[in-house]
């Protein structure tokens, strides 16, 4: 065997080592089978961005909605509607008893002061889709939650009126989802660049709770894309890490509601 020939082969052996190590590592894993996907949320900022790339991935996608929210993100594309409220359990429920679905994305923001929001409709979200056979359940959560806050004291947070309180939710709705019995992947957010900025490319999932990066939702929804289908990304809550962004964002203020 050549020299050449025996460092081709340790490259190669490498490289198929970080893929099972760290197979959420890039931002562009290998396309998934084309899945039917169903996505909370998916009118908003965030979800519009996510359902745009699942469409031009193959994937089959339906929103849950409620009757006469503004669809105008996802206007001309090739959607699905349920109509419903998420706290309308006997609505959620019902969506999953019509339909299969393979995965489910929850890229939700409240909209609401309600402090116990992801405590409502996390249980019948994972009952629904436990029942129904999903495989796997994305959750766009927020940095900070539960007990993640911890990780960032001192940054005065708690100068926020309510924020707190609606972490400490989000934390709530980890935990449901965690006990639910469907594979799960959460993806936190936190210092979230304004609507249209472009994505960066170099934004990756780490496990490590304790980082703080401002991102883009162009990158959160390719991101998510690199989850779906991926074993890697089962049972993990992530952060996102991507340092070519400065912060505070322009005209931003030094902390934005999580998505």
């Amino acid at each position: 065997m050549t020299h050449q020939t025996d460092s081709l082969r340790r490259r190669l052996v490498a490289g198929l080592l970080l893929l099972l190590v760290a197979p959420w590592a890039s931002s562009h894993a290998a396309d998934a089978a084309p899945q039917k996907v169903l996505v909370f949320g998916g009118t908003g900022h965030l979800g519009s961005e996510i359902v745009q790339r699942l469409l031009d991935h193959g994937h089959e996608v339906t929103v849950f909605a409620r009757p006469g929210s503004d669809r105008g993100r996802l206007q001309g594309l090739p959607v699905r509607y349920i109509e419903g409220d998420l706290l309308d359990a006997a609505g959620v429920a019902a969506a999953f008893e019509k339909h299969r679905f393979d995965t489910v994305v929850l890229a939700v923001r409240v909209k609401t002061r309600d402090i116990h929001f992801y405590e409502k409709i996390l249980p019948p979200i994972v009952t629904g889709a436990k029942v129904a056979g999903v495989r796997h359940i994305i959750h766009h959560g927020a940095v900070g939650a539960g007990r993640n806050l911890e990780r960032f004291a001192g940054l005065g947070w708690e100068r926020i009126p309510g924020l707190l309180d609606l972490l400490k939710d989000q934390g709530a709705g980890e935990d449901i989802l965690r006990a639910g019995g469907v594979p799960w992947t959460i993806i936190r957010n936190g210092r979230v660049y304004p609507v249209g900025t472009p994505p960066t490319g170099k934004a990756a999932l780490t496990e490590d709770d304790s980082v703080l990066t401002p991102m883009t939702r162009a990158d959160l929804a390719i991101l998510t894309l690199g989850c779906l289908g991926n074993r890697g990304c089962i049972d993990k809550t992530f952060h996102v890490r991507d340092t070519s962004l400065p912060w505070p964002a322009p005209g931003l203020p030094p902390y934005t509601a999580p998505e």
